[in-house]
């Protein structure tokens, strides 16, 4: 299989499906390894109606723990 690179830079590979992550490495022959990566799952928040009409969290956030888990995530980077 042969694929081009676009001026972006992208690459469309048709086994693959849109939003799938790869590892990729390159070696000193000018050959890619690309590696699939197991895909990402994020925590969901499932809002609740309320009888005023109002979207609200299921429970009360603490404003200094979200900071907290901000700024820890921020310093993990």
């Amino acid at each position: 299989m042969t694929v081009t690179a676009d001026s972006r830079k992208r690459v469309i590979i048709p086994a693959c499906k849109p939003g799938e992550r790869f590892d990729v490495q390159a070696s000193g022959d000018g050959a890619f390894l690309l590696r699939r990566l197991d895909p990402v799952t994020a925590p969901v928040v499932i809002p609740v109606r309320t009888k005023d009409g109002f979207i609200m969290l299921p429970r009360k956030l603490d404003r200094r723990l979200v900071a907290a888990a901000i700024r820890a995530d921020r310093d993990s980077r």
